[in-house]
């Protein structure tokens, strides 16, 4: 699969939806191609409380399920289908899954790339030891 077509694929999954008051699902979706392979899917919960998740990490998590914890690329999509970069606090869990994630490339478009080392340059490390 092609990084367009990732993109594409990262689109299909987009629906977004307000829940009600207090939840709204669907306005980011993102897609991971696994070392493995596979590709996983995985959309926002936004809720009031604070406790939802992004898109990238129900990605993650369903990537996890399946027993893989590498990422080869990734694809993420705002609400109009643009492309996008993950969030520091995505950016680091993806990191701390695998130090081989430093090699994942974010697909942005137009044949562009990032890995997630060159977004996320200094990882969290404890350099008290």
């Amino acid at each position: 699969m092609t990084d367009e077509e990732m993109l594409a694929r990262a689109r299909e999954k987009l629906n977004p939806v307000v829940r009600g008051q207090y939840c709204a699902t669907g306005f980011v979706s993102a897609l991971i191609e696994g070392k493995n392979g596979k590709y996983y899917a995985g959309v926002n919960i936004d809720l009031a409380c604070g406790l939802g998740f992004c898109a990238e990490r129900a990605a993650a998590a369903a990537m996890i399920a399946d027993g893989e914890c590498v990422a080869r690329r990734i694809a993420c999509v705002d609400k109009d289908g643009a492309p996008m970069t993950p969030c520091g606090s995505c950016r680091e869990f993806l990191m701390l899954l695998s130090p081989e994630n430093a090699a994942a490339a974010f697909c942005l478009g137009g044949g562009l790339t990032k890995t997630l080392a060159e977004l996320l340059p200094l990882p969290w490390e404890n350099f008290g030891r």
